[in-house]
């Protein structure tokens, strides 16, 4: 009798270390950092400012964002929002691979219907379990324990339903996976290799890690082994924008932020993010925002 298929071993690992499903109110923020994941967030109703390697990307209702792990990233809520978020990896190389190499990170509606249809699915059917459960863990982590065990049946059931989780999970990342792969048709035609984009990540976490050094861009090529016209180019063709720029940029944003929520000088300011004077300080920030810093902070504090 002739087999009508045979397949190999098959083997597929996904680890999910946090996901949740919830509303922020407008002004809420999680601080910047990094992590070993990919992350993946979408909104679902408000607004997300979502800062990945310094550069913002606003989500409306409907965009998705995946953030390479050990990106720099930090989430303001512009309004009163819900989304779903959960945390992620994928023991696969390759499709790990897939996964890093997208050289911009949002997903927006207009091309990704499919997926949001695919999280509404996953949502409707799992969101009363994801709701328990997530109490369930919250209240063992708490010390507040069941005095009497769960009925070996029930563990049985949540276990059952765990996995179907789990499988949902992993199918919306296959999906995900192949639109990403689809999409990298575009990165050959800029001519950016994955490898180009790895080193421009490096670069910038470094810059971001080290922003209130008195940072160069050789200091930055010399800490990953490359030339500085190597990292030039790379650098450049995933970002758009030079090294040099980048780490100006970078202090600029800064710069903003310690403008509304500071009551420091200028000088104190332009010292801190290591201009070589309050003059240079003015001048680079009015370059950038169009404005001198003194101005920019009386025109938001009257709004």
């Amino acid at each position: 009798m002739d087999n009508l298929f045979q397949l190999p071993t098959m083997y597929s690992a996904i680890r999910i270390p946090g996901m949740e499903y919830t509303r922020k109110p407008a002004g809420w923020s999680f601080p910047s950092h990094r992590h070993p994941y990919f992350e993946f967030l979408c909104c679902v109703e408000g607004e997300i400012r979502q800062w990945v390697n310094g550069q913002l990307y606003v989500l409306t209702p409907g965009d998705m964002i995946l953030i390479g792990s050990d990106m720099h990233h930090r989430t303001e809520i512009g309004k009163d929002c819900l989304f779903f978020d959960f945390h992620f990896d994928v023991e696969q190389s390759d499709i790990h691979s897939i996964m890093q190499s997208t050289a911009s990170p949002l997903l927006q509606y207009v091309d990704h219907e499919p997926l949001l249809a695919r999280i509404e699915q996953f949502l409707g059917e799992f969101g009363e379990d994801l709701h328990q459960m997530g109490r369930q863990n919250a209240a063992a982590s708490g010390g507040k324990r069941e005095q009497r065990q769960e009925p070996y049946l029930q563990q049985l059931e949540r276990s059952i339903r765990t996995l179907s989780i789990h499988s949902r999970l992993l199918e919306f990342i296959g999906m995900l996976a192949n639109r990403l792969m689809q999409m990298s048709v575009s990165l050959s035609d800029m001519q950016v290799t994955p490898s180009q984009i790895r080193l421009a990540r490096e670069a910038s976490c470094y810059i971001e890690e080290h922003l209130l050094d008195d940072i160069r861009v050789h200091d930055v090529a010399k800490q990953l082994n490359v030339h500085r016209t190597h990292l030039h180019h790379c650098f450049k063709n995933v970002y758009g924008v030079s090294p040099s720029m980048y780490i100006n940029s970078s202090r600029i944003r800064e710069a903003k932020s310690l403008l509304l929520t500071r009551d420091w000088s200028m000088e104190e300011i332009g010292l801190h993010l290591r201009f070589s004077s309050s003059a240079h300080f003015s001048r680079s920030f009015r370059s950038a925002v169009g404005m001198p810093p003194i101005r920019f902070r009386q025109r938001a504090r009257a709004l």
